[in-house]
């Protein structure tokens, strides 16, 4: 048992913990980057460009350390800045960061901000991937915030968008399939049960096509608000990418790896761009919101036949 780790609490700011603020953040921002003239104002005058601008911040401590701290910096009376997250190297792989984050949006919710935004750079992946988990999204960057910043996010309180929870729902599937998926064998996943009926390899070859077309459609559609697109020839697909005669494993690794893209795809879609329509070859036009949550239903269908296949096979073959 780690007891430095186990005993960590979150505190508030005192005037005598500032410099562990500075001290922190410079850390990681001289390894990484530049420090800049933005820097020495937030870091070295605090009290003054945050705490007195009405900003918060809060520091991650240990019985004998400050290992971490994260602000808020108010942008206006709806919207504030997630700013200067940072974790002791010492102490990092032990989700510090994940719980000043936590407590940090729970602090601008309670104070009433709808919006908070946070600028950073795409070198730093982990930070970057714990973000979008809490539910940030990408959105435009303007210049001159910050010399390092290539990406802005932006987290909205509120009802959850339909759009996240497809993408959960999506990636639970994948998740709750693996197993069985890879538990087939080749020999199995290629058997045909009738003449001119899909075998396992096809039917996972199928939904493989659904996710390579409706990934174009999800993608245009933000682009469009009525867009207009062919659909596509199910058999001539499944034949003519020849699913049939790829290895099993290959397969399921693919539609795995396809399938996580189109969580982050489904889960980035602006809320607004939802009543986006899509008109498929003479078919009635559909919301771009019905066409994730029908894509999942699509898939389960899909999968639940393989699996019946697999029943059904699974002793004789």
């Amino acid at each position: 048992m780690n007891t430095a780790i186990d005993s960590i609490r979150l505190i508030g700011c005192e005037p005598d913990l500032l410099p562990h603020f500075e001290r922190l953040n410079r850390h990681w921002i001289e390894k990484y980057f530049a420090f800049e003239p933005a820097d020495a104002e937030s870091l070295q005058q605090a009290d003054k460009s945050i705490i007195a601008k009405g900003g918060t911040i809060i520091f991650a401590a240990t019985e004998n350390e400050i290992i971490g701290t994260v602000a808020l910096k108010p942008i206006d009376a709806t919207t504030t800045e997630m700013t200067k997250l940072a974790v002791d190297e010492k102490f990092q792989g032990h989700r510090i960061g994940w719980k000043l984050v936590a407590e940090i949006l729970r602090l601008a919710r309670e104070q009433g901000y709808t919006k908070v935004v946070l600028y950073s750079n795409t070198i730093l992946v982990p930070a970057l991937n714990m973000y979008e988990k809490f539910g940030f999204r990408e959105i435009p960057v303007e210049p001159g915030r910050y010399i390092r910043s290539n990406i802005k996010m932006e987290y909205t309180f509120g009802e959850e968008g339909p759009q996240y929870t497809v993408a959960t729902e999506l990636g639970a599937i994948i998740t709750g399939w693996e197993q069985l998926l890879r538990g087939i064998s080749d020999q199995q996943a290629a058997v045909r049960l009738k003449s001119g009926k899909w075998s396992m390899k096809e039917i996972l070859g199928h939904l493989v096509d659904s996710a390579i077309n409706n990934n174009v459609r999800i993608i245009r559609a933000q682009q469009i608000s009525l867009l207009e697109i062919p659909g596509y020839d199910q058999e001539f697909w499944v034949k003519g990418q020849a699913w049939q005669f790829m290895n099993w494993q290959n397969l399921v690794n693919l539609w795995i790896i396809f399938n996580q893209h189109l969580v982050l795809t489904i889960r980035t879609i602006p809320t607004a761009d939802l009543q986006h329509t899509i008109k498929v070859n003479e078919n009635e036009p559909v919301t771009l919101r019905y066409l994730i949550g029908d894509y999942v239903i699509h898939m389960q269908h899909h999968l639940s036949q393989i699996n019946e296949l697999f029943n059904l096979k699974k002793d004789t073959i």
